[in-house]
């Protein structure tokens, strides 16, 4: 008995399905190529729960007969090809052949077609494979694939999906792939009923750039163009200070097809040379055309990455055409403020401001109990420290609980030595304190120090209640790239809770009327970008992700390196961090505290 056998074309089909469909994006990205390559001018995308549940693709292509509608469920049917000679000429997007029998294997799919000299149109109603019946339709010209259920039949596939925000994510990624690379297309994407892309397709890249970036972004961006050995590269790349954290923003189109490519990208962030600093990637667009018979595009099931015959050469080209440009305009990043876009206009932070009597000589070690806070005006607000408050506040002279907790931590870290021995501290070239113990000396780490300090504060605020916040004398708008704007929209609720007050403005803007008690450091909405980015890496807000935030909230608010500190203040400092709980490390994981025993000052000088 033989082991080896032809499967079915309904397992063939699941089998595909799984190379081709990976998720809701995938039947999307599938249904836009077939309508880029009818000559559609609009198409039309809606979702129900992220795609799971509803994926209906509309577009205004020219249509397939009943004939032609039947084929197109076969396995291996395709218009694109029917030479061998035609695989290394393909210029269309749909080439495989196995997207629609693939996808209506693994759902409960309708496909309505009509040619525009036809009366009638055709409707084809499949489930999971099987073709259930043909009808007339009378429709407009152009083609409507519905496809209900995606993987009902394959459950594994199913519980793999992600939630519907995370799969409408995917979805709005595959939109923003082919208003790039299609911009005279016009494109809607409906959400549950919602529009929320709409896209009115124009021939002016400059609106294009406006849709993907966001008017403050899009306004940076330079036009780019190379020409290597019969490849022209045209495109656009944005000014060094529109670099951000991720490559989120970077597109390349090959041949009308939407790619990654890593050598591509690094060689346009090569070109950038010193202006980007490590770690931050600058949006671009470009557009690679060439003879299709130097490119492989059947490498990948879904297309998304293919080969270029002499891409090192396409490279090298790009980089020197990116550094040429910033050179030209001598692009640097902007070290003297904020963009122009998000200019405070003359703006104060309006926040509590801490009063304090100057402690008596006698003061050593007492940890602050109160100090009396005051509005702008000289109203005052309240009795001791403001809620949040994130400066080195100087205290009055008491006694603390928190007193006895640092006393005690510093000596479980000299042993039996007491905390401090005599009341001087030292700043060494005013970044590091430097005091004694029994034992010895303790080196510590100013800025760090504080860090770990403020990242305690910070998160006991925010598994409170209502993290305490401080109101902008002047609301601050701050402009969004339309994928940007839709990470950053379900977080606003998140985003009031820790303390900013955010509310939308326009259709991707936001108005900033409020930050974070002590976090004096906004910068202008930077720490916004690192929210979309840490979104867009794990899909929902982690206690890793507060923890983080936090961080960055402790580290932006925290004093530096290089600022001078009296010996109250230092004092002061010290006693903070050994009441916290981890006083000998900040949030980063990197030391507070370094100890130097006598005995190894004895070995180092030969005792």
């Amino acid at each position: 008995m033989t082991k080896v056998r032809v499967l079915p074309d309904l397992i063939a089909n699941k089998i595909a399905a799984g190379e081709v469909v990976e998720r809701p994006a995938s039947v999307v990205k599938e249904m836009v190529e077939n309508a880029v390559d009818a000559g559609a001018s609009s198409v039309i995308i809606e979702v129900g729960d992220g795609g799971k549940r509803l994926v209906r693709v509309i577009d205004d292509g020219e249509g397939m007969s009943r004939e032609d509608a039947l084929l197109s469920i076969e396995r291996h049917a395709t218009s694109k090809i029917s030479r061998m000679e035609d695989i290394e000429n393909i210029l269309t997007l749909g080439f495989r052949g196995e997207a629609i029998p693939s996808i209506v294997s693994v759902s409960h799919a309708v496909i309505e077609t009509r040619r525009r000299e036809d009366v009638f149109g055709t409707r084809l109603t499949i489930d999971g494979g099987v073709l259930k019946n043909v009808t007339d339709s009378a429709r407009n010209p152009g083609t409507e694939v519905e496809v209900r259920n995606l993987f009902f039949n394959l459950p594994a596939r199913r519980k793999f999906m992600g939630s519907v925000e995370t799969e409408l994510r995917y979805v709005k990624t595959v939109i923003y792939d082919y208003i790039v690379a299609s911009p005279h297309l016009s494109l809607t994407l409906v959400a549950d009923g919602r529009e929320v892309i709409t896209y009115r397709g124009s021939h002016d890249h400059t609106e294009m750039l406006r849709q993907i970036f966001g008017e403050s972004v899009a306004e940076r961006m330079v036009p780019v163009e190379a020409e290597v050995e019969g490849i022209h590269c045209r495109g656009f790349v944005g000014k060094p200070e529109t670099a951000r954290s991720s490559g989120a923003n970077q597109f390349i189109v090959l041949n009308g097809r939407p790619i990654r490519s890593k050598s591509i990208a690094r060689g346009v962030l090569d070109g950038y040379g010193p202006t980007v600093a490590r770690g931050s990637f600058p949006p671009f667009v470009l557009s690679i055309e060439t003879d299709p018979s130097r490119v492989d595009v059947n490498v990948h099931p879904s297309k998304r990455e293919v080969r270029i015959h002499r891409e090192f050469v396409l490279v090298q080209g790009i980089r020197e055409a990116v550094a040429g440009v910033i050179q030209s305009m001598a692009a640097v990043p902007d070290l003297r403020g904020p963009l122009p876009r998000f200019e405070r206009s003359g703006g104060v932070i309006a926040s509590p401001v801490t009063v304090y009597n100057p402690p008596p000589e006698s003061w050593q070690r007492e940890i602050p109990r109160a100090v009396q806070t005051v509005s702008p005006a000289g109203d005052t607000l309240a009795e001791g420290k403001a809620p949040g408050q994130m400066g080195l506040d100087l205290p009055d002279v008491c006694e603390s609980p928190a007193a006895s907790a640092a006393s005690q931590a510093a000596t479980d870290y000299g042993k039996d030595a007491a905390p401090f021995e005599g009341p001087a501290f030292w700043q060494l070239k005013d970044r590091y304190i430097i005091t004694t113990v029994k034992e010895g000396a303790i080196i510590i780490d100013q800025h760090v120090a504080h860090e770990r300090i403020l990242y305690e504060e910070v998160l006991s605020q925010i598994h409170g209640s209502q993290a305490a916040a401080q109101q902008l004398l002047f609301p601050i708008t701050l402009d969004f790239s339309t994928a940007d704007f839709d990470v950053l929209e379900p977080m606003f609720p998140f985003l009031n809770k820790i303390g900013f007050g955010v509310r939308e403005f326009g259709e991707r803007s936001i108005i900033v009327d409020a930050i974070p008690a002590g976090f004096s450091r906004f910068e202008d909405g930077g720490i916004f970008w690192e929210f979309i980015e840490e979104m867009r890496t794990h899909g929902k807000i982690t206690s890793g992700y507060i923890d983080k935030f936090a961080a960055v909230v402790a580290c932006r608010a925290a004093i530096k390196a290089g600022k001078p500190l009296t010996q109250v203040e230092m004092q002061y400092l010290v006693d903070r961090l050994f009441a916290t709980s981890a006083p000998f490390v900040c949030p980063h994981g990197r030391p507070t505290v370094v100890k130097l025993t006598l005995d190894e000052l004895d070995r180092r000088f030969g005792r």
